[in-house]
């Protein structure tokens, strides 16, 4: 089944190459190319996951030949995707979110142009996020990370024709820039020092040799990753470059980018290639501390917000905070049931809130469509003429908020439960981010159903291309919510006991050697 690995790159990097022609076709072609593409990427990666699941194996793809293993050397001298449990399950929520935002486009980007340029780059995006997940090779990291990025920035200035795409597709490129020379300059640490990018290598020897360039090397790592994450201090690039992009972007970016390439890739990282050869309770406590604060920050800027997309960047600031408390507990309790609770409730709340976060955003693209406006105080009573959308707006953010019987109840409730038992006053700080989130999202809330305005008296629902991807989404939070002690037992927590066992991560690379 590992011949199914590359498939996952190629079918959508084929696609977005031969979009140019397809699109000579006419736009229809484009937009069924688009589908048909991102519909078969999705097909495998449920069909990789399923693989992963069932066998509980770790499969391993050599690039180029049958082992990573150089001919009569006993270490890895190729590259090699290597996918466990959470990557799969990584790359399936990827691929579902990337072909509900192109079945929406189908509808919501009709109007623009330049729409081949458009579907090529979301499914370079595509791929630059399933390389990230796949990959274990540190170079090939990095690759599949610019990839990702350079993708991101053009989508954000897509709309070339407004300052504010243009200004926040700027300051992403110079964030993501610095961002991504931190992450280079650790890699390269690592390189001269161990003379070697292949991530399972690089873990053995790091156990073996702990170097305090390897201690440099994870600073770098982790600090680049955080800003890629859009955590406090450096959140702000995320709050402009998420509302200025085209709703279906936005819903990437927030569902999926600030996760694949930074808590994912810095989780990845520290339990993967670093935990045996650190001190996993001070780097545990580091992140602990930017969790904490970003997840402050975060929900409370979302409450004094009055544009909508605005106020969902800021939500998603606040999401990552818990996001990251998750892992950072994982690393401080690195080895205890509390630990694998705490990572456990950091993976499941990563693909809740990528189902969330992607609804709010596409609401409000619907929105935007409909109205011309994301200005809150214009929008006052359109749930009784939008009544479809309010009611995707009000179980996105019942969600988000954690309410049960939805699914952001269970990974919310799995990451106080280990922050109590770690430490009582990390659970009241993130039951006060909670508060700062409610406050938010029922301001909303009391807008969508208050009195109707005078813009939004002749508004009515957007076309079925666009209603339909937003129900796919209500659908996957209400069925989520109904089974989540299932979903964490057979796959959360088994995916937070793949991700801590290094052992396992680093045999199924080099075997016995």
């Amino acid at each position: 089944m590992n011949g199914l690995i590359p498939y996952l790159i190629i079918v959508p990097l084929l696609g977005a190459f031969a979009l140019p022609i397809v699109g000579l076709a006419g736009r229809k072609a484009r937009e069924l190319w688009a589908i048909l593409i991102t519909g078969v990427t999705l097909g495998v990666a449920a069909g990789l996951f399923k693989e992963v699941w069932k066998s509980g194996e770790i499969l391993v793809y050599t690039l180029g030949a049958k082992s990573p293993l150089g001919n009569g050397v006993p270490f890895p001298i190729r590259i090699v995707w290597e996918v466990d449990l959470l990557s799969a399950l990584f790359a399936l929520m990827v691929t579902f979110i990337a072909f509900v935002a192109v079945l929406y486009s189908s509808e919501y980007m009709r109007h623009d142009t330049g729409l081949e340029k458009y579907y090529a780059l979301v499914l370079v995006l595509e791929v630059g996020m399933l390389g990230i997940a796949i990959t274990g090779d540190l170079f090939n990291f990095y690759v599949f990370l610019e990839i990702m990025s350079i993708a991101s920035y053009a989508l954000v200035a897509f709309r070339n024709d407004t300052w504010e795409g243009i200004e926040a597709g700027i300051k992403y490129m110079f964030v993501g820039s610095l961002a991504s020379s931190f992450i280079l300059l650790g890699i390269v640490l690592l390189y001269g020092q161990y003379g070697t990018l292949t991530m399972a290598y690089l873990a053995r020897m790091i156990a073996e040799n702990p170097t305090f360039t390897a201690k440099v090397a994870l600073g770098l790592l982790a600090g680049g990753l955080l800003f890629k994450s859009g955590a406090v201090p450096v959140h702000m690039w995320l709050a402009d470059a998420h509302p200025a992009a085209p709703s279906s972007i936005s819903a990437m970016l927030s569902g999926l980018v600030i996760k694949i390439g930074g808590t994912y890739a810095l989780a990845r990282l520290a339990f993967s290639v670093f935990s045996a050869g650190i001190s996993t309770r001070t780097v545990g406590w580091i992140i602990i501390f930017f969790a904490c604060v970003t997840l402050i920050v975060g929900n409370a800027m979302a409450v004094i917000q009055t544009d909508m997309k605005r106020l969902f960047a800021f939500s998603s600031v606040g999401q990552i905070g818990y996001i990251l408390l998750g892992i950072g507990i994982g690393l401080a309790a690195y080895g205890s049931d509390v630990g694998q609770v705490a990572l456990a409730g950091a993976i499941y709340h990563t693909v809740n809130h990528a189902i969330m976060k992607a609804l709010l955003f596409l609401v409000a693209g619907a929105v935007i469509h409909q109205l011309g406006t994301k200005n809150l105080n214009e929008l006052s009573g359109i749930a009784r003429k939008m009544p479809v959308t309010s009611f995707a707006f009000l179980v996105g953010a019942a969600a988000i908020i954690g309410l049960p019987p939805l699914n952001g109840f269970a990974s919310k409730w799995l990451i106080y439960e280990s922050s109590a038992l770690f430490n009582p006053f990390l659970a009241a700080i993130a039951v006060i981010g909670t508060a700062f989130c409610t406050a938010a999202y029922i301001r909303v809330l009391f807008t969508f159903f208050g009195r109707p305005s005078e813009r939004v008296m002749n508004a009515e629902e957007p076309g079925k291309a666009m209603l339909v991807p937003m129900l796919i989404l209500v659908v996957a939070i209400i069925v989520m919510g109904l089974f989540p002690w299932a979903i964490s037992n057979k796959v959360m927590l088994p995916a937070a006991k793949t991700l801590e066992n290094i052992g396992a991560y680093v045999s199924a690379v080099l075997g016995g050697a």
